[in-house]
């Protein structure tokens, strides 16, 4: 285990019961990655744990029996689907992780449809469409495991989850928090925003926290 996956895991046992912990699902490679950044953010001004798997191989850390494991001892999975999420084959094998937890244990998942709508996830259309044809010519001897992520998508997209639309980014956020909040039962800090903050305390006030980098 990597020092980077050893300080992740020791702060997930010092912090106590993962009633609170979310698992963010979140691709690298367009727009979705900024929203998610403000989305982890949000949540963890809110008093919340995260564990981010994104499709990003920088350091190395979360393999496969960690994702998993992290997806187990969350209370939710956060999946933000966003036009080229299902380019990333770390993000599809995630998304049937998954699944299999709703599935074996009722696992809370909520579903952000961000730059795409459920029929586009479900039926695997548009980018979702490109994607699936270079899975398949990639993947020629897995067929199974291209059939297993189509499934796992079709599932994902069937849960009740939330779409982005022409709403405010901010405003989404807010919701997406208070919706997370609602289904763990857990009730939110009033801490105002950052910007507020900053305005307020200056910006010597605010520096990269390390455990939100570390989670």
């Amino acid at each position: 285990m990597g020092i980077f996956s050893f300080i992740r895991r020791l702060m997930l046992v010092l912090s106590g019961p993962a009633n609170d912990l979310v698992f963010l699902s979140f691709s690298n490679g367009d727009a979705g990655k900024n929203f998610s950044d403000h989305l982890n953010s949000a949540l963890i001004r809110a008093g919340l744990r995260t564990f981010g798997n994104a499709d990003d191989t920088r350091r190395g850390e979360n393999t496969e029996s960690e994702t998993r494991k992290a997806i187990q001892e969350s209370k939710i999975s956060v999946i933000v689907f966003s036009k080229d999420y299902a380019f990333s084959t770390r993000c599809l094998d995630n998304v049937v992780m998954i699944m299999d937890a709703r599935e074996a244990t009722g696992h809370f998942v909520l579903p952000i449809f961000y730059d795409s709508d459920p029929s586009e996830v479900r039926n695997q259309e548009g980018r979702y469409f490109e994607a699936f044809s270079a899975h398949e010519k990639c993947f020629q001897g897995e067929m199974g495991r291209v059939e297993e992520w189509r499934g796992a998508l079709r599932k994902a997209a069937d849960v009740a989850g939330m779409v982005l639309q022409d709403r405010s980014e901010a405003k989404f956020i807010e919701s997406i928090v208070e919706e997370i909040a609602d289904k763990l039962n857990l009730s939110l800090p009033r801490v105002p925003p950052a910007s507020q903050l900053s305005s307020a305390l200056g910006p010597s006030a605010f520096f990269f926290s390390w455990r939100e980098w570390v989670l």
